[in-house]
């Protein structure tokens, strides 16, 4: 089984070792020739020749030693640039991480870049995957009669909580439109500040959290594997933007 391949080979050293997948169901070993082996890893070219010749390329594979089971910012630049999924195998797991867009910077769109989105990407690059939520009435279903977080959040592993319980990573619903349904959520980072995405024109972003935010907040809810959710996934990707 490819899993057990990658974390077999995973194991065979102390330093990151790297592959290529192809039609995710092989795994061609490739040699890395980075200089930093130990914290980076580069595939040889003529590797890279090999498994094209073999079959089509659906991933990149490569291991971090010790347990660091989220992207590094170097490892989110060049996924992006590849447009690749990576799969990363650490502390004997394995997780397959989407390319999804840096969190920071995004520009608004319904059902592609919005706040849900947002949310599902930074649970995502941490270490949980979540499904979409699906909307009866689609754009505009906050203001007819339809409760899509309220329905969906219990159903997918997450419980209310009360304000004095606020950790990393819970989720602040809030009511932000006058006489509509919950409809815009916000990941609390911890140190009073949060990343969400709102449609007013704003762009993807971190902030402190404010009394105007309090005053609009339905609920809180927590998801019940939170603990294995790592903030280093969050921040790798910022770093990301800047090198």
């Amino acid at each position: 089984m490819i899993i057990d391949d990658c974390l077999q080979f995973a194991t065979e050293s102390e330093q990151e070792v790297c592959g290529l997948i192809l039609d995710n169901r092989i795994l061609v070993r490739c040699r890395n020739v980075h200089n930093e082996p130990d914290k980076n890893f580069r595939i040889h070219a003529d590797d890279w020749k090999i498994a094209e010749a073999v079959g089509n390329i659906t991933a990149v594979f490569h291991s971090h030693p010790g347990d660091r089971l989220v992207l590094s910012a170097n490892d989110r630049k060049m996924q992006l640039k590849m447009g690749l999924d990576w799969w990363l195998a650490s502390g004997n797991r394995l997780r397959i991480f989407k390319p999804v867009p840096h969190l920071l910077g995004r520009h608004f769109e319904y059902g592609v870049t919005d706040c849900h989105t947002l949310s599902k990407d930074v649970y995502h690059l941490c270490g949980i995957d979540l499904p979409e939520f699906n909307s009866v009435n689609e754009q505009g279903w906050w203001l007819k009669n339809e409760n899509l977080y309220l329905k969906n959040l219990p159903l997918n592993g997450f419980y209310e909580i009360e304000k004095s319980q606020l950790e990393p990573f819970d989720i602040i619903l809030r009511t932000p439109f006058h006489g509509g349904n919950p409809s815009h959520v916000m990941v609390y980072l911890g140190d009073n500040r949060v990343i969400h995405h709102d449609c007013a024109g704003n762009l993807s972003r971190r902030e402190p959290l404010r009394p105007a935010h309090w005053r609009t907040t339905h609920s809180l809810w927590r998801h019940k594997q939170c603990s294995d959710l790592n903030l280093a996934g969050i921040y790798e990707d910022i770093l990301a933007m800047s090198i």
